[in-house]
């Protein structure tokens, strides 16, 4: 089962406030003859929202306070950890070492490269986690800690 919009409504409202749908499949068709009902919106395939992180790097003013606008494909989060790009900051401003540069990774949502986050060890604990427990809500959990800790053995910057 994917992504709904109850779920995104609940992350709203339970500390995701800027979280957003920004992609979605397609519901196909009724196969009847005669006007057909309203069709449901498909499922969510990709969000955006904003997390607060730690500037990052080595510089004195690492541990300040960065705005991070990411963009998470959220269509197979059984079976991954969900593929998360930044937005924002620009690539040229981002010096957390846990994300990779835009040239190492595609976004399909936004139809170019991005910087994306390099989830390491994080990605081996999601898949470790009973399916129920990989969801929307949790990846972006693990969005928050990644994004506020730095791990320098990284591969990433």
């Amino acid at each position: 089962m994917g992504v709904t919009d109850a779920a995104v409504q609940r992350l709203a409202a339970g500390g995701f406030p800027d979280i957003g749908v920004i992609a979605r499949g397609v519901t196909p068709p009724p196969q009847r003859y005669g006007r057909a009902p309203a069709e449901p919106p498909g499922p969510v395939r990709a969000v955006r929202l904003t997390l607060t992180g730690i500037r990052g790097g080595r510089g004195p003013d690492r541990l300040d306070r960065c705005s991070y606008l990411l963009i998470l494909d959220v269509t197979n989060l059984a079976g991954d950890i969900p593929p998360t790009w930044v937005r924002s900051p620009a690539d040229r401003d981002i010096r957390h070492v846990n994300i990779w540069p835009g040239t190492q990774s595609h976004c399909p949502w936004a139809g170019g490269g991005l910087p994306s986050l390099c989830w390491h060890t994080f990605s081996s604990g999601w898949l470790q986690a009973p399916p129920s427990h990989r969801t929307l809500g949790n990846a972006l959990e693990y969005a928050k800690q990644l994004l506020n800790t730095e791990n320098h053995v990284s591969p990433a910057r």
